[in-house]
């Protein structure tokens, strides 16, 4: 793998995007969502691509602080954060 499809931290956007997410499940406050994305483990990829046909862009991946169990993944499409559904 080279330093392009490495893995990064999120940036504020990213964060606050994720924390919007978290408030829109009706369960988090603004400051509950933020400490709850804070202490996310999460691993943006800006250059993920699956084999064809398939998805080419970024792709953020969250493992919640309670459980390697406990995860998300999301999309970007237009400039908008996407909630990725297990198949």
């Amino acid at each position: 793998m080279d330093s392009s499809q490495a893995p990064r931290r999120p940036n504020a956007d990213e964060l606050k995007q994720l924390a919007n997410w978290l408030q829109s499940l009706g369960a988090y406050d603004e400051e509950n969502a933020a400490m709850t994305a804070d202490n996310a483990y999460i691993a943006v990829y800006d250059h993920y691509c699956t084999g064809c046909p398939g998805y080419v862009g970024k792709l953020m991946s969250v493992i919640w602080d309670g459980s390697p169990s406990t995860y998300d993944v999301f999309i970007w499409s237009d400039n908008e954060m996407q909630h990725v559904d297990p198949e």
